[in-house]
């Protein structure tokens, strides 16, 4: 056994080197607000999770986060750490969709589960890799351009570090801006692929019009995330069938039955899988779901640290389930992290042991 004596909530506000907005947040973030969690066991192992909450994806907050997480610290002191789904069914009732949060808590979830692993991979003197598999020990990830003025500086200045995927934030009021923005950034990355993430900001009309355009005008478009709103799977199903390029779905898909769903609809090529959107379980029951209905994987991330990004990439490349990564986040802090949970050699991301 491993019995929980410390349950650690921690609060913690991080600038970012660089603002990030998209199409639902309405606004141009200037800092990630992360909660940590460190457990401690009564024989002094600690594991240490966290995560950075996104209300228009699951309705919570850092604030409520911090709250429910302190609400499962006094359950969840003298459980046995050593068996986590155990301790988590006992924790059920308060991560479970309620009235005020419909979707569940599954940021909170992800930390709490974060730090149970650590834990784990620790006792065992395992890596997380290795734990979830081992499988692929460097991937290529693309990198963001947000809604924000300076998209081509950003571009010409990722270019230079050898990315060559770029996922570009669409969904505009006025689709023409964003067409403006692919095409300044292919004029000054003239080698530049383009995933592009509409946030649920488009129609299927808009989005099948504007994927069209792209095209025509000779842009590399790789896919197409999230065109419509969640609860629109008829126009999910009806961009998909019709789309020149792959359609990946993003925000409707938070559980693995949620995932069932999207390949009920046919045609959509694959799912953007988060740890903030659907936690560590959460994620592995959609990545079998994915795998049996043959859809494609990508691995996303909403504001993580190094700590985050580097749990979320050791789950994803030792599942050796994903073909797509976008996993970025951490080059927009302004500080670095000093402890090393991967290697970064411009897009490729190496697994550290």
């Amino acid at each position: 056994m491993s019995i929980l004596r410390s349950f650690h909530i921690e609060p913690i506000e991080l600038p970012l080197r660089l603002s990030f907005a998209t199409a639902r947040d309405h606004l141009i973030r200037q800092v990630t607000r992360v909660v940590r969690v460190t457990l401690t066991t009564d024989d002094g192992l600690q594991g240490i999770g966290e995560c950075v909450p996104v209300q228009y994806v699951t309705g919570e907050t850092s604030d409520t986060a911090e709250t429910t997480l302190k609400g499962l610290a006094a359950e969840a002191l003298g459980g046995d750490c050593a068996r986590p789904r155990q301790l988590l069914e006992s924790l059920e009732s308060r991560l479970a969709p309620t009235d005020g949060f419909p979707y569940g808590q599954p940021a909170a979830r992800a930390a709490l589960e974060m730090g149970l692993y650590d834990l784990i991979c620790r006792r065992f003197g395992a890596d997380w890799w290795s734990y979830f598999g081992g499988s692929v020990p460097q991937i290529e990830t693309d990198v963001t351009l947000p809604m924000v003025d300076d998209t081509c500086a950003r571009a010409v200045a990722f270019a230079e570090q050898g990315f060559r995927r770029f996922k570009v934030k669409i969904g505009r009021p006025d689709p023409d801006d964003d067409l403006r923005v692919l095409l300044d950034v292919a004029r000054v990355a003239p080698d530049a692929v383009f995933r592009l993430d509409a946030n649920q900001g488009y129609t299927p009309a808009t989005a099948l019009a504007f994927v069209r355009t792209a095209l025509r005008m000779g842009l590399a478009i790789e896919l197409l995330e999230q065109p419509v709103h969640r609860e629109d799977l008829e126009g999910l199903a009806e961009v998909a069938a019709e789309s020149p390029v792959p359609v990946f779905a993003d925000e409707a898909v938070l559980t693995a039955a949620d995932a069932l769903r999207v390949v009920r609809l046919g045609r959509i090529a694959g799912i953007n899988v988060k740890l903030m959107k659907s936690g560590v379980q959460g994620a592995q029951d959609i990545i079998s779901v994915s795998r049996a209905a043959g859809l494609s994987l990508m691995m996303g991330c909403m504001l993580e640290t190094p700590r985050g990004i580097g749990f979320a990439l050791s789950l994803a490349a030792g599942t050796g389930a994903f073909s797509v990564y976008d996993l970025d986040s951490h080059m927009m802090l302004a500080e670095a992290d000093p402890e090393p949970y991967f290697h970064q050699a411009g897009p490729h991301l190496t697994l550290s042991r």
